[in-house]
């Protein structure tokens, strides 16, 4: 009863949160679109508010405001955009040989602080301590590359996110009933998912100028009972996932 409770909370607030994250998403893309058709009709617009920084720092807000303001690499990303931005925009205030040090020393401290600050993807993590940490994936990807194999039989989801990065999560030896759920987070980066040919995928991922690509074999549809259905979530921006299948 404990675990049903927690789970129905858990599910009522992200649902609120990830509206949320997609109502501001939603006007971001709105304000990039009117500015850039404002510049489109010859009227003058800062360069600053279409810069690469701009969308790295309205990212980071979309994924805070989902996560409940309790995703560590969202304030990386908004650091990043920033700092670059402040350079770009008063060139003389910061050094510019002295920013990806000083980044790279911000996101070492983050990394040493997290995992004595880190709450899980649960709003009360002494009840979603109850799924084993094998049966729920946490894989996030910065400037790097993670490959990941999971064997469980009873996968529970997972939140990825690759930001100037990528994943690999290899599910094709894992199993689960009914649906689970992969909550992406792709930033000028990429996420492989190697599954079973036979698994159903579903997408509410939100792309701007990203794309999701399955390029498994064609499988015909008998109608089993036990079909395992995969939901897709998140967003991907400047980036993409590809579904493979190595069966």
């Amino acid at each position: 009863m404990k675990t049903q409770k927690f789970y129905f909370e858990m599910d009522e607030n992200w649902e609120r949160n990830n509206r949320n994250s997609k109502i501001l998403g939603g006007l971001l893309v709105i304000a990039a679109g009117t500015l850039v058709l404002i510049k489109q009709l010859g009227l003058p617009v800062p360069g600053f508010l279409l810069s690469w920084e701009m969308i790295l720092i309205g990212i980071g807000a979309v994924m805070l405001v989902k996560h409940n303001f309790r995703k560590p690499g969202a304030y990386v990303m908004i650091a990043i955009g920033s700092v670059f931005l402040l350079n770009d925009v008063f060139p003389n205030i910061i050094e510019p040989r002295f920013i990806w040090p000083v980044l790279l020393i911000g996101l070492g401290i983050s990394m040493l602080i997290k995992p004595f600050t880190k709450k899980k993807v649960a709003l009360n993590q002494q009840v979603f301590d109850e799924i084993p940490k094998e049966d729920f994936i946490n894989s996030s990807a910065f400037f790097g590359g993670i490959t990941k194999r999971v064997v469980t039989k009873n996968f529970q989801g997972a939140t990825v996110s690759s930001v100037f990065g990528g994943n690999e999560i290899n599910l094709s030896q894992a199993d689960f009933s009914g649906e689970a759920t992969i909550d992406l987070t792709c930033v000028f980066g990429g996420v492989t998912l190697i599954v079973p040919s036979h698994w159903k995928i579903k997408s509410d991922l939100s792309t701007v100028f990203g794309g999701i690509e399955d390029q498994r074999p064609a499988v015909l549809d008998v109608g089993t009972e036990d079909g395992k259905t995969l939901r897709l979530k998140g967003r991907c921006v400047f980036g993409g996932v590809e579904i493979h299948s190595y069966n």
